[in-house]
């Protein structure tokens, strides 16, 4: 549902978005983008374009999913250190964690991920040299278009760009003013932004790469061909680039290494980019005879993509009430409003956000999750190495894929997951003897082996958590789906295998008789008591311990499979119950280590030890209210360090978790009140534009809907975490947990009612909460009362049949209070679990 408002409250649309008309979703500005951080982004998940320049130089940054830089790292396993593991175990356990985590590193130098880079830019020339006005530019999120706009003495002229899910090709456009032609140079530019970045594995590989350009008109059509080759044995040989210029009339001429269109009535772009292994692989021409065999028909190609894409973004969409006039505001405006007013969020601009982060995740999600950047960048140097980093931050970005309703999307995260086991595989057999599986901190997606570690200051392999935590997405899908294809033939027995590496670690006690996780990590964080980060049971290590048994214990129950004596649901289970409980510190907050002498150290950008909370559904009010209040300490107490965007984000999703939708607003207060901001509504990963990053981007839509609505299997939750600010407002296409879609959820705090329309995939009984209160229920359906008290319904819903359900709250309930979560258990601030 769309809401209708009045005009007012804002800007009218400027006189240059007549041009050309605005889209309903999505994105213009009035000014081009000089540089490319600014440039606006269309993709399909394994091409991606990044659009930027003027109309008289008008540049296309080509990126392709899988460009990843070699490095010599590809090919390289994790050192066995198997035999040191004893030695080491004594010494942590000693309380010499510093020299642990020496000799558990000792010799083996730390290794970088091969860095992400962008294939080149297309440059498109104007030869006339006539002056502009009314400029504009626009992203149309319900097509992924990129069009730029403007007018001269003629008329309007138009370029339109989107990379197409269907035929696998980046499609550009070009048409004149009425009465002209297009008169275009078409070159390769390869001295791209090569900025030193803070983090990363060196600047300078890029620099030994050669490139050849060959320019040639054949059959009518020019070819455009950029051929890269990277250094050699490091590992794969280079990638290619090869455009297809198209013109209505005119003519296509060849000019050194450039192509040169004259008067052309309109004029078809088609791109296609791969990478090879070998020397020879580009000498067959597999881009041009592809390129060739696709009809140059813009508006067919368009129409082929918009009904795989459109589909797709449709599902879900946002509605904050905000004035008409706000949704017709440039970007520009919109972030130089915000900017004014650091301290309050812009509903125009989140509701804006929101949307914009649907459309960046889908178009950077395919034959890959999104890397650090999504799927675009500019520059041959990268943060980080561009890659996906595992311990947080892909995570995040793929927080709304299940719930949001775009499943599809997430098979390029659960295909990077599953296809990598075998490496795992290597890094627990190598690093701790074990069975099962070790997950990397951070793959470039063409390995997964755990290189990412030393012996000082990142112990990168005592992070045990990191299978379960990146299998949770899989699982997840699976509870929302119920696809049991699925969990069969893919999920279920990673599952079951990961249990293995459990029994094979968990070989040592405490006085008490618990498993000790040892050595341990929490992800890049140290006790402030100690300093050294190889430590002993994390908490986020210990959650992911639990967790992973008891899903290999749930799946094998399912499939109906290691059962009987001596099979692994009754070692698993034996297992589990040896798991340590979680320690309470002295500030009454969830520890981030459950071991005598390990403080905490709050002022840290990750939140490891409330994996529990999110994205686990472990500590909840209704089954664990005990360990509420100190994961709500907990998450207070944390400091924010270096304002990461995924720091603000993950404490986020966790507030929404705990129904705190204070601490949901000032997280993303955060970010959106930090310009943290790029025209195109690309993020960064600090303050003021530092550092491009998509982590906010992508991940925004799901802290949203994660504050709206709750659901884990047989709970639905309506307005969890609300923040007060958001008094009235809809959201539609939302998926839970158990097979439930929410249609659409409403609500109007001032008027004190709340709706929601859901469909389940079969039959079953739900509760549903509304810790507000309900002071009167309507539906169709059957309920009954809840044991969870007045807060709550028991509601029966039948498979396929859809149900409305309208809750009037409680009157006099100020706007944004709600049942708090101490308010449904003991709330023992001393208890351990």
């Amino acid at each position: 549902m769309r809401s209708e408002h009045p005009a007012g409250g804002g800007p009218t649309a400027p006189t240059s978005a007549r041009v050309v008309a605005l889209p309903d979703r999505g994105i213009h500005d009035t000014a081009p983008a000089d540089s490319w951080t600014d440039g606006f982004l269309t993709g399909n998940g394994e091409y991606g374009a990044v659009v930027y320049g003027d109309p008289a130089l008008e540049k296309v940054v080509l990126d392709h999913h899988r460009l990843v830089l070699p490095n010599g790292t590809r090919d390289v396993t994790p050192p066995v250190l198997a035999d040191r593991l004893e030695a080491v175990r004594d010494m942590a356990l000693a309380g010499d964690y510093a020299g642990a985590c020496r000799d558990f590193g000792a010799g083996w130098e730390l290794r970088w991920t091969q860095t992400y880079h962008p294939a080149y830019e297309l440059r498109i020339a104007a030869t006339d040299g006539s002056a502009t006005d009314r400029y504009v530019r626009i992203t149309d999120f319900r097509t992924g278009e990129v069009t730029s706009a403007w007018t001269d003495g003629h008329g309007a002229w138009s370029r339109r760009v989107f990379v197409s899910r269907a035929d696998r090709v980046v499609v550009h456009e070009l048409v004149p003013a009425p009465g002209r032609t297009v008169d275009v140079t078409l070159g390769v530019h390869t001295a791209l932004d090569d900025t030193a970045t803070d983090h990363g594995g060196g600047d300078t590989l890029h620099t030994r790469m050669t490139f050849t350009t060959l320019a040639d008109v054949d059959g009518g059509s020019g070819w455009l061909n950029l051929r890269a080759a990277y250094p050699e044995g490091l590992g794969a040989h280079g990638y290619e680039g090869v455009t297809r210029v198209v013109p209505t009339g005119g003519t296509v001429t060849v000019s050194g290494s450039t192509i040169v269109v004259t008067g052309a009535a309109r004029l078809t772009l088609l791109t296609r980019l791969d990478r090879y292994e070998t020397p020879a692989a580009w000498d067959t021409k597999p881009l041009h005879a592809g390129l060739a065999a696709l009809e140059p028909d813009y508006e067919a190609l368009l129409a082929r993509h918009t009904k795989i894409h459109s589909e797709l973004y449709d599902r879900s969409r946002l509605d904050l009430f905000v004035p008409e006039a706000d949704r017709r505001m440039s970007t520009t405006e919109l972030i130089d409003r915000q900017n004014a007013d650091r301290g309050v969020i812009d509903p125009a601009l989140l509701e804006r956000l929101y949307d914009s982060g649907r459309y960046l995740f889908l178009s950077s999600s395919g034959v890959l999750p999104p890397r650090l950047t999504g799927i675009w960048t500019g520059a041959w140097t990268a943060a980080w190495a561009g890659d996906f980093t595992t311990d947080a931050n892909v995570n995040l970005q793929v927080a709304g894929g299940n719930i949001l309703d775009l499943t599809e999307a997430m098979q390029g995260y659960f295909d990077l997951v599953l296809g990598q086991l075998d490496h795992w595989r290597t890094n627990a057999r190598n690093l701790y003897g074990a069975r099962g599986f070790l997950a990397p901190s951070r793959t470039d997606g063409e390995y997964g082996h755990m290189l990412h570690f030393n012996g000082d200051d990142f112990p990168g392999h005592c992070w045990t958590g990191g299978a379960d935590w990146l299998l949770q997405p899989l699982l997840e899908y699976y509870e929302v789906t119920g696809d049991e294809a699925f969990l069969r033939d893919r999920l279920g027995p990673a599952l079951m295998e990961l249990a293995l590496f459990y029994e094979d670690f968990l070989t040592r006690r405490d006085t008490n008789g618990k498993a000790v996780f040892v050595p341990s990590f929490s992800m890049e964080n140290a006790p402030g008591s100690t300093g050294s980060y190889l430590s002993v049971n994390a908490t986020g290590d210990i959650t992911a311990g639990r967790h992973a048994l008891q899903a290999a214990i749930t799946a094998a129950d399912s499939l109906g499979v290691e059962q009987g004596s001596g099979e692994g649901v009754e070692r698993w289970t034996a297992l589990l119950d040896e798991i340590p409980g979680y320690l309470i510190n002295e500030d009454g907050a969830l520890a981030e280590w459950s071991w005598p002498g390990l403080s905490d150290h709050y002022d840290h950008r990750h939140i490891q030890h409330l994996y529990g909370v999110w994205p686990l559904h472990e500590i909840n009010p209704e089954e664990h209210p005990d360990l509420v209040p100190p994961a709500l300490r907990a998450l207070e107490l944390r400091g924010d360090q270096n304002l990461s965007a995924h720091g603000s984000l993950h404490r986020a999703l966790a507030a929404a978790r705990l129904k705190d939708g204070a601490q949901v607003y000032d997280n993303l207060r955060k970010i959106i009140g930090s310009d943290m901001l790029f025209r195109s509504l690309m993020t960064s990963h600090n303050p003021e534009r530092h550092i491009y990053n998509a982590d906010a981007a992508n991940a925004l839509p799901a802290v949203l809907a994660e504050a709206l609505l709750c659901t884990r299997p047989g709970i639905v939750e309506l307005l969890p975490a609300l923040p007060e600010q958001w008094a009235k407002g809809s959201i539609t296409g939302v998926r839970g947990r158990g097979g439930i879609r929410v249609h659409s959820l409403e609500w109007d705090l001032p008027d004190g009612t709340v709706t929601v329309s859901v469909t389940s995939d079969r039959t079953q009984d739900i509760t549903l909460i509304s810790r507000r209160g309900i002071t009167a229920l309507a539906t169709s359906a059957q309920t009954a009362p809840s044991v969870l008290g007045a807060h709550a319904r028991d509601i029966s819903l039948t498979a396929g049949q859809g149900t409305r359900i309208t809750i009037t709250l409680p009157t006099g309930t100020p706007v944004g209070a709600h049942r708090g979560p101490e308010q449904n258990g003991p709330g023992q601030a001393g208890s351990s679990r």
